[in-house]
């Protein structure tokens, strides 16, 4: 008689065996995420120690088990009062991690990589989710559902996906949440690299199943999960805010140089004093920059900065490499209070630094004109220059004070002409060209391809008036356009290139006259139009406003009001291209 056989029904049929799917041999991947427990056999390894003790919770290390190349850490979490609070996904959980010898950790808050998984959707197509992969120490499930744990004991398994070296490691224990402080346990992990070797291969020697034995897909279900009170990993959001916080922290760590001080912290007064009491060099050029820090802080910083530098010693009237003074700077800037910081401090106000023009020959184009207009040696203006001047402030001042929206921008002045007759050059009926603003133009705006045959014209008042050509493109500035609606007047367009640069084109009686690139800061020998529109100035007026004052002025126009040129919102009349200007 047998063992079993007073425990079962001899007549018991044979129940029909049908394969649902076969095992292979270990991947690539087995044991990367998850212990190999289709394939092995582990050496388990008792280790009875409490890690981690609190008021309320002991956290008990039991021991490992170790696979042929990796390991998973037991532990059993004692509590003998429950809270009526939630636990789920707080930072302040059971953090648990191992330090090694070399000063390299793993932990259970280790941030997850993104894994590419493969999936069999509908109709058979094969996709690729992208899912985030714990690594450290992984939480796995212990194997019981919530309802069948104990309400005191709840065990936690955390995988190792390699084995710890061999010269030891500390186990680092804490738990805020349960009062339970950061706790150091030493291991010994030589026994570890000895056990691994005994690991038992279930299946030595298994062969690839038949794929067409496979199934396509195979459906499973999670009823458990990893214990809820462990501590999540960051997100990539916090982690971020986490960097950022201690750059703010280093940001203020005293060191005697100008290193890693960006464009907008020149305004942090704060931290370039704690530069200069480290010993930062105050008249030292800064290395690939050419620029001493009063350079800096008249160029982008405030007033107060200036006035720090200055008083431990900086050289009033350093040049960088092109010449320019810091108080050139502070003109540029059109910073008030830090143009008298340095003119107090005895800069050098007259001497010429780009062709005839000194910081002061600026200052008396602007404003602040009286702080040096009576300065000893003080020039005056020649009378045909201060009115050119005016001319152009009343152009960029005709554009307004908001903001403009100008990026990708293209538009075209043209001198003198109707929208019927700008219309009709770009070889449209005037009777066809509906007005409407862009929300409601005659074409789909996300049609790539509908909209760039599309220009919209509007007509500007001034002394003389004109229309403007706007489009969400280089089209306005297009050679052929130019030609086209430039006969028997002038014509400038200008493109905003998303990509860098202003670049603009003049056409005269249907010619093309000039390519330049616009508002970049004017050397000697640019034309004295850019100093006079002011490319050298910023903060005075609305990014762009000197750019497009100089196109009208290049056309010829004088207006009053340009605002309605560059507004979307503005009503124009909307023309398609013929074939012989699309591009």
């Amino acid at each position: 008689m047998g063992f079993f056989d007073d425990l079962v029904l001899p007549e018991e049929p044979a129940d029909e065996r049908r394969a649902v799917i076969r095992l292979g041999p270990p991947h690539e991947d087995t044991g990367r995420y998850e212990p190999p427990v289709d394939w092995y056999a582990p050496v388990l390894r008792s280790h009875l120690a409490v890690v981690g003790a609190g008021p309320y919770a002991r956290v008990v290390m039991t021991g490992w088990s170790v696979w042929p190349r990796s390991a998973t850490l037991h532990l059993a979490v004692f509590r003998n009062t429950r809270w009526n609070r939630s636990t789920a996904g707080r930072q302040s959980g059971l953090r648990v991690g191992l330090l090694f010898p070399d000063g390299r950790r793993v932990t259970s808050l280790d941030f997850p990589e993104q894994r590419l998984g493969q999936c069999l959707g509908p109709a058979g197509r094969l996709y690729s989710p992208v899912t985030d992969q714990p690594v450290g120490l992984i939480p796995l499930d212990p194997g019981l559902h919530d309802s069948h744990r104990s309400t005191f004991k709840t065990d936690v398994d955390l995988y190792l996906a390699e084995l710890p070296p061999p010269d030891g490691a500390q186990l680092v224990v804490e738990w805020p949440d349960e009062d339970i402080p950061e706790t150091h346990t030493s291991l010994d992990t030589a026994v570890l690299h000895d056990a691994s070797a005994r690991a038992v291969e279930v299946w030595p020697g298994i062969e690839p199943p038949d794929p067409a034995d496979q199934p396509s897909s195979l459906v499973t279900m999670e009823v458990s999960g990893a214990p809820g009170f462990l501590a999540r990993p960051l997100s990539g959001h916090e982690r971020a805010e986490l960097r950022r916080q201690e750059e703010e922290r280093q940001r203020y760590v005293p060191r005697a140089d100008w290193h890693r001080i960006g464009y907008e912290e020149w305004k942090d007064a704060e931290l370039i004093r704690i530069r200069l009491r480290a010993g930062a060099p105050v008249n030292t050029y800064r290395e690939g920059d050419e620029e001493t820090p009063l350079h800096a802080a008249a160029d982008r910083g405030t007033a107060e900065v200036v006035a720090l530098l200055l008083a431990h010693g900086a050289d009033v009237d350093a040049q960088d490499e092109e010449g320019h003074t810091p108080l050139w700077y502070a003109v540029c800037n059109g910073d008030e209070d830090s143009v008298r910081a340095l003119i107090a401090a005895g800069a050098d106000v007259w001497t010429p630094q780009t062709g005839p023009w000194s910081p002061g020959r600026l200052l008396l184009t602007t404003a602040l004109a009286p702080l040096v207009a009576r300065l000893p040696g003080a020039v005056e203006l020649p009378a045909e220059e201060a009115a050119a001047f005016r001319a152009a402030d009343a152009l960029i001042s005709a554009f307004g004070d908001q903001e403009l929206m100008t990026e990708g921008l293209g538009i075209c002045f043209v001198r003198g002409l109707t929208e019927d007759e700008v219309i009709e050059r770009l070889g449209a009926d005037p009777a066809q060209c509906p007005r409407a603003d862009d929300e409601h133009a005659p074409f789909d705006p996300t049609d790539y391809d509908a909209s760039w045959n599309y220009v919209g014209v509007t007509s500007v008042r001034g002394a003389p008036g004109g229309c403007v050509i706007t489009h969400n493109g280089y089209m306005p500035s297009d050679e052929g356009v130019l030609r086209a609606i430039s006969g028997g007047t002038a014509a400038y367009g200008i493109y905003y290139n998303p990509k860098g640069g202003t670049f603009g084109t003049l056409a005269r009686d249907g010619d093309i006259v000039a390519h330049e690139e616009i508002g970049l800061t004017p050397f000697e020998d640019d034309p004295p139009a850019y100093w006079h529109f002011r490319f050298w100035q910023w903060k005075a007026f609305p990014h762009d406003a000197d750019t497009l004052a100089y196109a009208c002025a290049a056309a010829g126009l004088r207006i009053s009001d340009g605002r309605a040129a560059v507004d979307h919102r503005t009503p124009r009349r909307w023309v398609h291209l013929p074939p012989a200007l699309q591009r």
